[in-house]
């Protein structure tokens, strides 16, 4: 299908990539965030970029999930879906930068839902993870179900409208930062997040997911990936295994 444009260019993932230059030169990341380094691979021409165990300075939840960091904290014990422990670094990168004969293992689209509604509906129903739907923290398939709840969706989306205002203000920014960088903070918000919100949006739902099941999954922007990720409300994140993205000929805005 060549007939689908989307928001952003997508970003290939890959765990661990061989050092024999097959895969694209990378410098190292460091920051917040692993979907402010998803967000930086896809920004503008997007650059290659190397997830090590040292990267992530403020996320708790992404180097568990990516399997730089064996779980050691009481939220880090319920992570269902994750990469294996111990996973040298994880690179990121626009899926262009890839060879064909050296591919990721999970691609990245960030879209609006009609476009993302295009791809869902042309694969076939066992290629999709469907059996999350219904679980706001970790799948928003339920809303390309005839009969899905439209409240989940109001709800997420006037947070994530509300975060995304928030979020033009730099005390805010650092605010967030200031919450996730402590265990205890850290730990009362990842309760609300597991009954209210959508959470690891982008490492866990998009990335370990259909990394672990090699099915396509669909999310709601947790609080991360609108805070540090700074993507739109009105966007979804979706993660491909390589072998069913390479079925379309996508394009996109930038």
């Amino acid at each position: 299908m060549s007939d689908i444009r989307i928001g952003y260019i997508p970003v290939g993932v890959k765990f661990s990539p061989a050092s024999d230059g097959s895969y694209p030169a990378a410098e190292e990341y460091h920051g917040v965030s692993y979907c402010d380094a998803v967000r930086q691979a896809s920004d503008g021409a997007g650059k290659p970029l190397l997830i090590t165990p040292g990267s992530i300075e403020v996320c708790r939840w992404s180097p568990v999930v990516l399997g730089l960091r064996e779980p050691d904290k009481q939220f880090d014990m319920k992570i269902e879906y994750a990469a294996a422990f111990p996973t040298g670094s994880v690179l990121v990168a626009p899926i262009n930068a890839f060879k064909s004969d050296a591919p990721p293992d999970v691609v990245l689209i960030r879209a609006e839902r009609d476009q993302l509604k295009k791809l869902i509906v042309s694969l076939p129903p066992q290629d999709i993870a469907f059996d999350l739907a219904g679980k706001l923290d970790r799948s928003a398939l339920e809303v390309f179900r005839s009969g899905g709840n439209p409240f989940d969706k109001m709800k997420v989306q006037t947070v994530n409208e509300t975060l995304a205002a928030l979020n033009q203000l730099e005390p805010w920014r650092d605010f967030t930062k200031w919450i996730f960088n402590r265990d205890w903070t850290t730990y009362l918000f990842d309760l609300l997040l597991d009954r209210f919100l959508a959470n690891m949006s982008i490492c866990r739902n998009s990335t370990a997911i259909p990394l672990k099941t090699g099915k396509v999954n669909v999310s709601y922007f947790c609080t991360g990936g609108i805070a540090w990720g700074m993507n739109k409300p009105n966007h979804l994140t979706c993660g491909f295994p390589y072998r069913l993205y390479e079925k379309f000929d996508l394009a996109w805005d930038s």
